[in-house]
């Protein structure tokens, strides 16, 4: 999105949520740092304003992400119980996913309800169930272009509070800036966000260093079954379901595990098999180096995402079958996008 399409997105944003009274904030199942935290500082923000904003979700706020200031506000969607909420919201914010089936139960509450719809997210190709699409696929994290958002609007958005979740949400997208979207200019935020009290030594350990000794020893199960393809050029993980049994490790703990494929010198293409717990089907991630667009892969399967991060997630399935699926489609990538 150009900049002055993301100046009138900002514009609509802001007339919608300046005239609600009563907002629904949500984001995608297993949720991040950044959709956790864009999530967190939007409601931080609007409750300063005097909004009525709530945060439905999925899935529960993962361990590590529970230091948030707001995160034991948000509540896991029960449709019997926060269906009305939802229907009789003014606005509804989608944050961090421009998917509506992402939103897993929350999805058909939000597909069917009146109010005007608000998609806030830097991924590519975002479906046309919203209003409005403040979408800037060049910014780092979906925490970046709430910031943004926040400053064009104005009003009480430097808060301790608020910066600490817009921090947490683009450390968690830019891997503590270490990936190659970590730009200048998203040191130069993060510098901000420092100056308002953000104690980087202790975010890094809640975020990096909080981990529980069951996904210590499912990453070394995992880690210790990796294996390299195609003359070395493409890591593969894989994690079954009994592992998640025999560790007593939970879906949470697998965060991160995706770039650990990309650790090995030499790979391109990194893949993530996750046979998930009871039998919810294959979580896939896909990683690359630079000029691999492993976005298109990921859409071979069904996802999406970045063009050097991507996911998706296959309802059922053979982990054998889709393995070997991969790994055949992986050799097309390699040959087409690379010297």
């Amino acid at each position: 999105m150009e900049q002055r399409d993301l100046t009138s997105a900002f514009l609509q944003a802001q007339e919608l949520l300046c005239r609600s009274q009563s907002v629904v904030i949500t984001t995608h199942v297993h949720p991040d740092g950044d959709g956790i935290g864009s999530a967190l500082a939007l409601q931080h923000y609007l409750r300063s304003l005097g909004k009525g904003a709530v945060c439905f979700l999925h899935s529960p706020v993962p361990g590590p992400l529970r230091f948030l200031p707001g995160a034991e506000d948000i509540m896991s969607y029960r449709s019997e119980e926060h269906a009305w909420q939802v229907a009789a919201a003014d606005v509804i914010v989608v944050v961090d996913t421009g998917e509506l089936r992402r939103l897993g139960r929350v999805a058909e509450s939000v597909e069917y309800a009146a109010a005007p719809k608000v998609i806030i997210d830097h991924h590519l190709e975002p479906q046309p169930f919203a209003d409005v699409y403040v979408v800037d696929a060049h910014a780092s994290a979906t925490g970046e272009v709430v910031w943004k958002l926040l400053q064009f609007m104005g009003g009480p958005y430097r808060t301790p509070e608020i910066a600490l979740c817009l921090y947490t949400a683009i450390a968690t997208d830019t891997g503590s800036f270490s990936y190659s979207n970590t730009s200048a200019h998203v040191h130069r935020i993060a510098a901000e966000l420092v100056e308002l009290g953000v104690e980087v030594p202790w975010v890094h350990e809640q975020l990096f260093q909080s981990w529980s000794l069951s996904r210590m020893h499912l990453l070394g199960e995992v880690l210790a079954n990796m294996e390299l393809y195609h003359g070395g050029r493409v890591c593969l993980l894989v994690v079954p379901r009994e592992s998640f049994l025999r560790t007593g490790a939970l879906e949470e703990d697998i965060e991160g595990f995706a770039h650990y494929t990309l650790s090995v010198r030499g790979v391109q293409i990194g893949l993530l098999v996750v046979e998930l717990p009871l039998e919810r089907g294959i979580k896939i991630s896909f990683r690359s180096r630079q000029g691999i667009p492993v976005h298109r892969f990921a859409a071979e399967f069904g996802g999406g995402g970045h063009e050097y991060a991507a996911g998706a997630h296959l309802p059922e399935g053979n982990v054998q079958e889709v393995c070997h699926r991969l790994l055949e489609r992986a050799v097309v990538y390699l040959r087409d996008f690379t010297a």
